[in-house]
């Protein structure tokens, strides 16, 4: 009988050993894994860009959400920056960035800007947002002696007088002060503020310095008035208005009429509920008074709307046309808000007026009033525009 020899055996062992070893190594594919090295792709809608009225802070933009892909399942997409489809963009520019990324952790990136863009009212004619009002065949033309743009860095005193104390110094405890008034980086500001010490004038006591700006030229029955303001955040007052010298008329004419555009306050202090919303809303008057003949009709008549922010937030567009003796328009931001007849013909001569002062109906803080900064005392007028129709 062939016997093996103890070489041919341990030649035969280690075959079988080295053959079940790549055997086992080969069998089981779990132990194999596949490396996914391909990024996933992801594709972004264009820049978006939007314009919007003059006085828009921003605007609602929709758009595309990008998806990405990839060559296996489990791929997710987020955003990174800028703000979701549908809410509300500011004006100037947002990037909106979106990231996929797959399962093994790949990633990859797009990105679009959109820029909203506030549109600039015309220099040629008043801002409105839809329809001009003004009749077939008339066309505006700026009246330069009753505007201005503000924009030199130089207080115009040939159009404007700053206080007049021969007709006015204020309502206690607000005095007019040359000193409030600046004209600069384009805007005219009116800037409030506390008196180191109290003055005493007529005897009555005065404790906050405010202003006065008068046009030195008569508006007339016709025109078309609008400035561009940002209210100030105090209890005093924020105002865009005309009113008549009384002595310019005469017999039953000699009275006082007033053409409230624009008056609002800052902060509210009084607890009266007709004056809560005085801080986001135009509040406007015709008020006849003073008349010498008790036949001639006095009285007042207004209108108010929301503005739809505080006051004192953004700068709006407060307008008035003094359409005729016995009506008169007023317009938020470029848009008709409501028609007032006033209680007596509205037919006298009268001068514009920029005024910060204090309300006897809304009293000065605990605090004083003043502990804001500079820019929230101020008053400020980007410009100021009349019209007429020829």
């Amino acid at each position: 009988m062939f016997k093996k020899s103890p070489l041919i055996n341990s030649i035969f062992f280690l075959f079988i050993s080295i053959t079940a070893l790549i055997t086992s190594c080969g069998s089981d594919d779990g132990d194999i894994e596949t490396k996914d090295s391909i990024d996933p792709t992801i594709a972004c809608v264009s820049d978006v860009n939007i314009t919007v009225d003059a006085v828009s802070n921003g605007t609602e933009v929709t758009y595309n959400e990008p998806v990405g892909s990839d060559n296996l399942p489990g791929a997710v997409t987020t955003q990174t920056e800028g703000l979701a489809s549908g809410e509300i963009f500011p004006v100037g520019t947002t990037t909106n960035t979106f990231q996929v990324k797959d399962a093994a952790g790949n990633t990859a990136s797009c990105s679009f800007v959109v820029t909203v863009t506030r549109s600039t009212p015309s220099l040629d004619a008043p801002y409105f947002i839809g329809t001009d009002p003004k009749p077939s065949g008339k066309t505006w033309h700026k009246v330069e002696n009753l505007s201005d743009e503000f924009d030199d860095d130089s207080f115009d005193e040939s159009k404007w007088l700053n206080t007049d104390p021969r007709r006015w110094i204020g309502r206690a405890p607000g005095i007019f002060k040359e000193n409030t008034v600046t004209e600069t980086g384009g805007n005219l500001k009116l800037t409030a503020y506390k008196l180191d010490t109290p003055e005493v004038v007529n005897g009555n006591t005065f404790t906050h310095a405010g202003s006065y700006i008068g046009s030195k030229e008569a508006a007339q029955v016709g025109y078309y008035f609008e400035c561009r303001m940002k209210a100030n955040k105090t209890f005093m007052s924020s105002t865009f208005w005309l009113i008549n010298h009384r002595g310019d008329g005469t017999g039953c004419d000699r009275r006082v009429t007033e053409l409230d555009i624009q008056e609002c306050v800052g902060q509210i202090t009084t607890t009266a509920g007709w004056a809560q919303q005085f801080d986001e809303t135009i509040h406007s008057n015709t008020h006849s008074r003073q008349a010498d003949c008790a036949s001639t009709p006095t009285g007042s008549a207004g209108g108010n709307a929301e503005i739809g922010e505080k006051a004192w937030a953004g700068y709006h567009v407060y307008a008035a046309w003094w359409k005729s003796a016995t009506e008169v328009e007023f317009y938020l931001d470029g848009k008709k808000v409501y028609t007032v007849t006033p209680k007596a013909n509205f037919d006298l001569p009268m001068y514009l007026r920029m005024v910060v002062e204090t309300y006897d109906w809304n009293p000065v803080p605990a605090d004083g009033g003043m502990t804001g900064t500079e820019e929230e005392r101020t008053t400020s007028y980007d410009w100021v525009r009349t019209w007429e129709l020829k």
